[in-house]
């Protein structure tokens, strides 16, 4: 059984790091060459050549991704809009997290974020979440204990608050357009 057992050190980030004017052909180019010596270094039970690489444009609340097809690894999806607010580092930070996941599942059949994850995550100098790194549209708030939370779709949460009740102390959510949103029309 492969461990994940550390042969190395984490490759310099700094020898791969790209710039973020670069086409999202040039980041998945780049991804996959880091990956793969991250892969040697550490011994991971992963195979760069059998998983497709995308970048998601979409993504707002996750800077990485692995989609599975049952229980089998199947595309590593990078965020495009953490790679512009956040840079290669992260970038490099987030394909660590990813590869613990596809290891760990090639290996215990686990994806979660366990303590094997949490093992791996310390010596690959990971985290195990990442920061909000995109600004929500909405912050729905609670009227009793000012929990928030982020939104950045439109959801039921969004439209329909009253349905629904903080999930710390039950208490009654109020939604506010959030006005540091790069996308609100300030002019209307």
């Amino acid at each position: 059984m492969n461990n994940g057992t550390s042969n190395g050190s984490i490759p310099d980030d700094q020898w791969y790091e790209i710039d973020r004017n670069c086409s999202r052909e040039e980041l998945i180019a780049v991804s996959k060459v880091y990956a793969r010596e991250v892969i040697d270094r550490f011994d991971l039970s992963v195979d760069v050549s059998t998983l497709e690489w995308s970048i998601s444009m979409r993504a707002k609340r996750r800077a990485g991704a692995v989609k599975y097809s049952g229980s089998v690894p199947k595309e590593v999806i990078l965020t495009w809009e953490y790679f512009e607010n956040c840079g290669w580092e992260r970038v490099a930070e987030t394909i660590r997290h990813e590869l613990i996941h596809i290891h760990l599942l090639n290996e215990k059949g686990d994806s979660s974020h366990g303590p094997d994850f949490k093992r791996l995550a310390s010596k690959l100098d990971t985290e195990v979440n990442c920061a909000r790194f995109a600004e929500p549209k909405w912050w729905v708030s609670c009227s009793s204990c000012s929990n928030r939370y982020a939104r950045y779709r439109r959801s039921k949460l969004v439209t329909r608050p009253s349905e629904f009740q903080c999930g710390q102390c039950g208490g009654c959510l109020e939604v506010v357009e959030n006005q540091d949103d790069p996308d609100t029309d300030e002019s209307s």
